[in-house]
Parts: structure tokens; C-alpha cells; sequence
């Protein structure tokens, strides 16, 4: 196995990431994309893209435009332009020596929103798997923010209705619906308006007890096995 710094053009933005990559030969790859507060550097995606190319799976995590490292503001903060950002991560795996015939989507939280968004695209996205992922985002700005989750930016509301994910989820199949059973951020019913919404074959896990981001190793380390199964089992 090797960990490989990458990075490729978004709409002429320098977009960086990690690609994790097994000793096979020709491995599927999956693509992480990360939530509104989290990046490519979160504990879950290192420890899931560790574990998923010791499995043979190929996995990039990588930086919406904005975040961490790579180039932007806060203005690009939008579900318009990470979306622009996941399909140059696709075009990029595909063009990726020796990957880019089978691929799957990851995302958490919002990185959920954009990979289900994403595979309703694209008939050649072989699985998905969606931790802790909101069927809307209508009332995040009412909601009262804690210091932890602070709101993103005036533009990223102005861009959401161009979004509405319930029409689009019966074109996604092979999806693995993970959510916590506590969830503070995302109910637990719009997990299942997701799940009844989608194209089988589709499963979801309920983690007993888990909190949105997983914090709990114990409830991280089963939304990972999970999901390494689901990919070895669709990719």
C-alpha cells in the first residue's frame, strides 16, 4: 500500500487530496467527500482509508475548494460548486493510471448530500455509501447554533433550492444508508426518507447510540467495516 499527495483543477482551482492505494493491481477506487465543518484530514476518512486499501479498494479523500488545502474562500461554500469539485474528483480517478473503471461514493453529512447527488448522474458509479446524510437542509439556518456548528455563509443558502435530493434518489441503487441512532444534527427520519426513496438494492444500519460525527470509536470502527463490506461487495 501507498498514501500519495494529489491534486487536480476545479473550474481553475487547484483541488488537493490523498489517494490511498492498495498493492493490487487495477483496484476500484472510492471517493470521499467530507461535510460541511470536515475535510479530507478527519480521523474517520484517515482511518477508513487505511483500512478500505488493506482491503484492496483504492480510496481518495480530498479538500473541497475553501477548505484546508485547497484553493479558494469562504464564497465558494456552495452545493453548486462541490459538486463541480466531486465530478473533477471522478474525472480525475478516471484518468488516474491504472484506476477509474469501478468507482464508488462516500460522503458524511453533507458529503452524503453530494454523493447521492452525484451518482444520480452518473449511471457508471457502481455503490454508494452515505454516513449521517440529511434528505434536506431546509432548516439549518432556524436552527439554533451551537459553537461547534456554526453556519455557513449567506451564499451557500442563496444556492441551496437549486438542490432537492428527494427527486433524484429513486436513480441511485447499490446504497448503504449508515446513521446514528442519537443523531444531533440530522434526524434519524430523514434517513429513512432517503433509504425508502432509493432504487435497490439498497440497505441501511442504524448504529445504536451514535452521535452525527461518529465520535465513539466503537460506533466509527462499524460504520467502516460496513461501508469496506458494502464497496468489496459492489465495486
Amino acid at each position: 500500500m501507498k498514501i500519495e499527495k494529489v491534486s487536480f483543477i476545479s473550474e481553475g482551482m487547484k483541488i488537493s487530496g490523498i489517494l490511498h492505494i492498495p498493492d493490487e493491481k487495477n483496484p476500484p477506487c472510492v471517493i470521499a467527500s467530507h461535510g460541511l465543518l470536515s475535510s479530507k484530514d478527519s480521523e474517520k476518512y484517515i482511518a477508513l482509508g487505511e483500512q478500505i486499501s488493506r482491503e484492496g479498494i483504492a480510496m481518495l479523500r480530498f479538500d473541497f475548494r475553501g477548505i484546508g488545502e485547497s484553493e479558494g474562500t469562504e464564497e465558494d461554500n456552495t452545493v453548486s460548486k462541490k459538486i463541480a469539485d466531486l465530478s473533477a474528483a471522478i474525472d480525475f480517478i478516471r484518468s488516474y493510471p491504472g484506476l477509474g473503471n469501478r468507482i464508488g461514493l462516500l460522503g458524511s453529512s453533507l458529503g452524503g448530500f453530494l454523493s447521492l447527488k452525484r451518482a444520480s448522474m452518473d449511471k457508471m458509479i457502481r455503490g454508494v455509501v452515505i454516513w449521517a446524510t440529511p434528505l434536506h437542509m431546509d432548516d439549518l439556518g432556524s436552527k439554533k447554533q451551537e459553537e461547534d456548528y456554526p453556519l455557513p455563509p449567506e451564499v451557500f443558502f442563496e444556492d441551496l433550492p437549486r438542490h432537492r435530493l428527494l427527486p433524484l434518489l429513486p436513480k441511485v441503487s447499490n446504497c448503504l444508508v449508515i446513521h446514528g441512532e442519537k443523531d444531533e444534527l440530522v434526524p434519524l427520519e430523514q434517513a429513512l426518507g432517503i433509504f425508502n426513496s432509493l432504487s435497490p438494492p439498497k440497505e441501511i444500519h442504524v448504529i445504536g447510540g451514535a452521535d452525527h460525527r461518529l465520535l465513539d470509536p466503537v460506533h466509527r470502527q462499524r460504520a467502516i467495516d460496513l461501508s469496506v463490506d458494502w464497496f468489496k461487495k459492489y465495486l
